[in-house]
């Protein structure tokens, strides 16, 4: 075996998750077509506590959340008859995002799926409408969660998918 091998689990990191193929679903039924979702945000609050003697290092205990973790679908207008996520919807089924590895079916080559539980449409922004530039018209829709799980190439076995849920 050569020197500095994982004797556990073999992980060579040849495949990795690319960021343009990715698909969201919504509701279960919809397949939403996205342009670009920006930074899947969950950051937890902390509260610095100095211990009186101890110079090199400080505790640090969470705190409650003080703000809604949040995502930001941007998707080009005019690209469905029903608004799959219309402003001031409390979603009911999770909302799923499938991110392939750059070959085949997405739903059949998903090296990574997010999972956000308790969604509720924040806000929408629509984009700049300027006569001097061609450009597509793009909608912003601010998401926020309750909770995300992440699980690593499992669309094959949708059994647990479903043990989940």
């Amino acid at each position: 075996m050569p020197r500095g091998s994982n004797y556990v689990v073999t992980n060579y990191s040849k495949d990795p998750a690319i960021g343009y193929n990715f698909l969201l679903r919504v509701e279960g039924i919809y397949d939403v077509p996205c342009r670009k979702i920006s930074p899947i945000r969950k950051d937890n609050e902390y509260e610095i506590i100095k211990e009186g003697g101890v110079n090199d290092y400080v505790h640090l205990k969470r705190k409650q959340i003080q703000q809604p973790f949040t995502f930001e679908v941007e998707r080009y207008v005019g690209l469905d008859y029903l608004d799959p996520l219309p402003n001031g919807a409390e979603m009911i089924l999770p909302i799923i995002l499938f991110v392939g590895s750059g070959y085949g079916n997405i739903l059949t080559n998903t090296r990574r799926t997010y999972i956000f539980t308790g969604c509720v449409v924040m806000g929408k922004e629509y984009g700049e409408l300027n006569a001097e530039h061609s450009g597509l018209l793009i909608e912003k829709t601010k998401i926020a969660y309750e909770t995300m799980y992440t699980l690593d190439g499992i669309m094959g076995d949708m059994s647990l998918l479903s043990s989940i849920f």
